[in-house]
């Protein structure tokens, strides 16, 4: 989610998160709060895998996979960039 920056969050441990949602609508849903204003973006997977993620893994901050107000995932990249491998192979 966007407003003049994308949308962080910091976890119990105090590390920095961004969070992921896998359709628009749900980005939407949780723009409220401290991400009010907020509004979903569209990331290519390409530029998400070779880009994004590459340059979280460097700054040190951790992909939040379909946040919601009842739970959070929060992924080791590495784990990541492997599932979306194997996923990707299917198609």
């Amino acid at each position: 989610m966007y407003n003049g920056g994308w949308a962080t969050a910091l976890d119990l441990e105090g590390n920095q998160l961004i969070p992921f949602f896998p359709k628009k609508e749900f980005a939407a849903s949780c723009a409220k709060n401290e991400w009010e204003g907020y509004k979903p973006e569209v990331i290519d997977l390409t530029e998400f895998i070779n880009d994004w993620l590459s340059g979280m893994s460097k700054d040190g901050i951790k992909p939040s996979i379909f946040p919601n107000d009842d739970n959070t995932v929060v992924l080791n990249i590495d784990v990541l960039l492997s599932d979306l491998e194997n996923e990707l192979e299917n198609y």
